[in-house]
């Protein structure tokens, strides 16, 4: 996998529960629609709290994509 980290457009599904679903987004004009959350974990960077969730899609693509709370910024880590 290759390390981005770069920002990214989503939609996702916040549930009253406080459960965050990633649906989708788009990276270099392209769509990617995520079919499976395989992995959802937290991390502390720089005293900036983010949840990671590594997806899959089209069953062989795997994304880490990482939601920074306090700023409400997705990122497209990896690829």
């Amino acid at each position: 996998m290759k390390v981005l980290n770069e920002p990214i457009d989503m939609v996702a599904i916040f549930e009253k529960t406080g459960k965050i679903k990633p649906f989708k987004f788009k990276y270099d004009d392209i769509t990617v629609s995520i079919q499976q959350v395989q992995k959802i974990y937290e991390e502390k960077l720089a005293g900036n709290r983010r949840i990671c969730f590594v997806c899959l899609h089209n069953g062989a693509h795997l994304y880490e994509i990482k939601y920074e709370v306090d700023t409400c910024t997705w990122y497209l880590f990896k690829k």
